[in-house]
């Protein structure tokens, strides 16, 4: 063990191999996602350096596998029994270490600080405050966490706006259930004005075929990303990936009806990564495939 606490940055690769040596099967490094990074392990047995995490970071193990652990947190050593899909909630700049006595497969999440603000930045004038957890069961956190892997797994398809909202959902989760202090369940979410409204739906047609952040969509309400999230399910009653994904079927399908253009060149002209991506959404929308639809 070193006397000093390093300093970590898990959104850095060559930062992170300071504490977990081996590389990860599977990283969110390329994708562009703001505030929110995922890293997914095979990891033999090891004991980590002391450390603390400039982001919250949440350790979401495998499913059907279990193992020992120790946990050295801000001064107090816990052991205890971890694996068979639990997750673990580590806060930002705390400094901790841990060891483990077997080799085990774990997805670890870190969250920027400033996206957890956000979440309640309407709510209460204070930052959050995560409360350490260990070895809890959490399905949502869960069904989040494999969902962000899928996606990568599968080249990221979807594109930003789908991973920064799984983000935003695990945001709110974390302020939810393990915040110092929770804002109430019970707030009222405002819909967009008309013009804020009409800006966003503006932009998104207009940029169809672009790789769209929740950032993006949230600087034009001049409002937080969560914030941004909520207010436009309310006034359009969807999530803004959602909608993305709609409106750009809504093309393929003006597109296919003229019959003269291929469907691969298609699922490019309005966003798809390529005609497999195209005719997966398509299909779920509509309940045919492009081929089909065009062919009536």
């Amino acid at each position: 063990m070193v006397n000093h606490a390093a300093t970590l940055d898990l959104t850095n690769q060559q930062e992170i191999a300071r504490v977990l040596p081996q590389a990860p099967l599977v990283a969110s490094y390329h994708t562009g996602w703001k505030g929110l990074t995922f890293i997914h392990y095979c990891h033999p047995p090891h004991e980590t350096v002391e450390h603390c995490l400039l982001q919250h970071s949440l350790v979401i193990t495998a499913p059907k596998r279990c193992f020992q652990a120790e946990r050295h947190l801000d001064g107090k050593l816990t052991h205890y029994a971890h694996g068979n899909g639990r997750v673990d909630v580590i806060p930002a700049f705390l400094s901790h270490w841990t060891n483990w006595d077997r080799e085990v497969e774990f997805s670890v999440i870190a969250i920027c600080p400033t996206l957890l603000n956000q979440t309640t930045q309407e709510l209460m004038q204070h930052e959050v405050e995560l409360i350490p957890q260990f070895s809890i069961e959490d399905p949502i956190i869960q069904q989040l966490a494999l969902a962000l892997k899928t996606e990568i797994q599968t080249g990221c398809l979807s594109g930003r706006l789908y991973g920064e909202s799984l983000g935003t959902a695990l945001a709110a989760r974390l302020v939810q259930n393990y915040a110092v202090n929770r804002p109430s369940l019970e707030f009222k979410t405002h819909a967009l004005s008309q013009s804020q409204l009409q800006r966003v739906l503006d932009h998104i047609k207009a940029n169809l075929t672009q790789d769209l952040s929740i950032l993006d969509l949230a600087a034009l309400t001049c409002m937080s990303e969560s914030h941004f999230s909520r207010s436009f399910k309310q006034s359009v009653g969807v999530a803004p990936y959602q909608y993305l994904m709609q409106q750009r079927v809504e093309r393929a399908k003006q597109l296919l009806e003229q019959r003269s253009l291929t469907i691969s060149t298609i699922a490019l002209d309005c966003g798809f990564a390529n005609q497999t991506h195209l005719t997966k959404v398509f299909r779920r929308m509509t309940g045919v495939t492009p081929k089909v639809y065009q062919q009536r």
